[in-house]
């Protein structure tokens, strides 16, 4: 596979360095201390721009949400008829029909009984 390169990405609010002296400056204790910021209303945490957004709905990668539904429905069957009825019933009318099919794999009956709605 070819290499790509990325871009470097950005991050914000980068925290500066606080209390590292410079040439010429002293640091005083209460600029090597961050402040803290006194809590503002939930109103005020938004910006206007983002007062009509709504959160963006998570989306899986194409195919996840189908391979779940594959083991899903792998693990589980929801058949109209129980099983061994059903293969009661099947061999009740081959033998109705014909004598020569006597016997059904068990594929052949699990495909039988699901392909019936």
């Amino acid at each position: 596979m070819a290499r790509t390169k990325h871009p470097a990405s950005r991050t914000r609010n980068h925290p500066k360095p606080t209390g590292v002296a410079t040439a010429g400056t002293a640091t005083s204790s209460a600029a090597a201390t961050p402040t803290r910021r006194s809590p503002r209303s939930p109103a005020a945490k938004t910006s206007p721009r983002q007062a009509g957004r709504q959160k963006k709905k998570y989306r899986h990668r194409p195919g996840t949400v189908a391979l779940r539904e594959i083991r899903h429905f792998q693990r589980t069957w929801k058949l109209l008829i129980p099983a061994a009825p059903f293969i009661r019933l099947v061999k009740e009318i081959s033998n109705f029909y014909t004598l020569d099919v006597t016997r059904w794999t068990a594929e052949a009956l699990v495909a039988l009984q699901e392909c019936i709605w």
